[in-house]
């Protein structure tokens, strides 16, 4: 987002919050104690015994979460039991004379806990359809088209919420919970914000919290992210604030299905961020940019520790992983899948990123070159394969990889990389390095004379480049080499006869050092 949209659509959340403080509900007596030794002296408060909520999935239980809110941000913390149900949630106010038109009310919004256990006991809560989302009338509630972008005017501005909304709280722990932000039944609007519609509506938003835990979380079909999570104003010297991610499915949502936007470690185990953009309102895919699984983007803050491991990362809109803008990066993806049908499978624009055992279908974009290797964009034991999209559709891009400008200290390491229907790889720029890397060119298609892959710049340890090709096919193809070198020790290997390095008369064979 522009700076200035940031700070628009910051505020309309701080407005939210306020406003969620100000629901009158009765006090925390009455509510049992939690028998959880983490719980020590807080409540325990059961959305049914307690706040009166039904469950059924009709009737409306917003104000059931406002009432288990307020009990728990009056004791400090405590424990919010949801039992198995279907509960719906969320609605909008108009008070004439008063703008925007629409004004969401809170569900369940604290602030400054010292300990909060969600047990969602596989209940699921589904926001209200019909709810206004984007750009309305100020005066008429009608859907607003904005002349221009960005637009920021808050008067127009339809948000309907976050679920969960926790800041500057500790010990937190919600688990066993699906949050439906149910984007098809929505009455849409006009834009809000630099694109698309930047307005609150995520199943989870997190700020300024530490030692959080989330798991077993479905958060689907939110307007705008499954979860967000950031720490405004944190600094490089500063401690870390554990959050950790288990077992959690962030699909169909509207623009991530996980926002990282500040925070000092980050841990994903076993989530699939997946599907972002892809949910139907009205017929046709609604979604805003970045439209990514996950996103990688420091707002007023810094983005430090972050480990995915075992995760998805496929079939979004937008990149299945965008590092691009922001004081970010920083991360580590093990043994992770990325497929990128119809964006690149990930966008490596930042410090810090490394990838080990992943899998890519669809090409990867961007690396960060740095005189330190630390920071440095690295690749080892990854799969690269052009492999097609469940629905037949061929993955993302002309190339496996597509790499430009600064790549000092850029490493690909014990990498394969497969091209069935594209070139291999495109590479051009001073300082990577690829090792013990071995590449199959299977795509025919490329002209007789053109280029099966570009390594510019760069030096080849050890690496080894297969081709199988129909027994029909007579062509010749270079790898264009500009400026690399092969390295002393280990061989490079170009097997021949059709793929041929520097020109299509090239060498095959052991390339000789210089």
């Amino acid at each position: 987002m522009t700076r200035c949209a940031s700070m628009v659509i910051g505020l309309l959340w701080a407005m939210a919050y306020l406003c969620s403080l100000q629901v009158a509900v009765s006090g925390a007596e009455g509510a049992s104690r939690s028998d959880d030794p983490g719980s020590g002296k807080y409540p325990r408060v059961d959305l049914r015994a307690d706040c009166g909520a039904v469950g059924d999935g009709v009737a409306n239980d917003t104000e059931a979460f406002q009432k288990a809110a307020t009990r728990i941000q009056e004791a400090g913390g405590g424990t919010l039991v949801i039992p198995p149900g279907t509960y719906l949630v969320g609605g909008q106010k108009h008070i004439p004379g008063e703008y925007p038109y629409y004004r969401a009310e809170p569900i369940f919004h604290v602030k400054g806990l010292k300990f909060l256990l969600i047990e969602g006991n596989h209940a699921k809560l589904r926001l209200a359809g019909g709810l206004r989302f984007g750009s309305f009338d100020k005066d008429t509630g009608k859907p607003y088209t904005p002349s221009s972008m960005p637009f920021v005017d808050g008067k127009y501005a339809a948000q309907v919420g976050h679920m969960l909304l926790i800041t500057y709280s500790q010990n937190v722990t919600i688990r066993d919970l699906e949050l439906d932000g149910n984007v098809g039944k929505l009455v849409i609007g006009g834009q809000f914000g630099d694109t698309g519609r930047q307005l609150p509506a995520c199943g989870i938003f997190l700020h300024n919290n530490t030692e959080v835990r989330i798991e077993r979380v479905h958060s689907h079909h939110h307007a705008l992210d499954g979860i967000m999570i950031g720490w405004y104003g944190l600094k490089e010297n500063e401690p870390a604030a554990p959050h950790t991610l288990e077992d959690c499915v962030l699909e169909y949502n509207g623009r991530q299905g996980l926002s990282w936007i500040g925070g000092r470690g980050l841990t994903a185990r076993r989530c699939k961020f997946n599907h972002t953009g892809q949910a139907l309102n009205d017929g046709k895919p609604f979604g805003s940019a970045p439209g990514a699984g996950l996103d990688i983007e420091a707002e007023d803050s810094i983005c430090r520790d972050g480990s995915f491991e075992d995760c998805e990362f496929v079939n979004n809109f937008g990149c299945g992983m965008v590092a691009d803008s922001g004081d970010g990066g920083y991360s580590r993806f093990v043994r992770c899948l990325f497929w990128g049908p119809s964006n690149w499978s990930a966008w490596c624009a930042k410090p810090g990123l490394r990838f080990e055992d992943c899998t890519f279908h669809g090409s990867i974009v961007h690396a960060f070159g740095s005189e330190d290797p630390a920071l440095a964009t690295r690749w080892i034991r990854c799969t690269f394969e052009d492999r097609p999209w469940k629905d037949g559709r061929q993955p993302y891009g002309n190339f496996l990889a597509e790499l430009n400008g600064n790549l000092r200290n850029v490493t690909f390491q014990e990498c394969t990389f497969t091209a069935n229907q594209c070139r291999s790889i495109w590479c051009a720029g001073a300082g990577f390095r690829f090792i013990d890397c071995v590449f199959t060119h299977r795509f025919s298609g490329v002209p007789n004379g053109d280029y099966q892959a570009i390594l510019r710049g760069g030096e080849m340890i050890g690496c080894r480049f297969k081709e199988d090709f129909p027994e029909s096919a007579e062509s010749r193809w270079p790898i264009l080499v500009d400026g690399s070198r092969v390295g002393q020790g280990k061989p490079t290997v170009v097997d021949g006869p059709h793929v041929r390095w520097g020109s299509r008369e090239g060498p095959v064979g052991v390339i000789a050092p210089p």
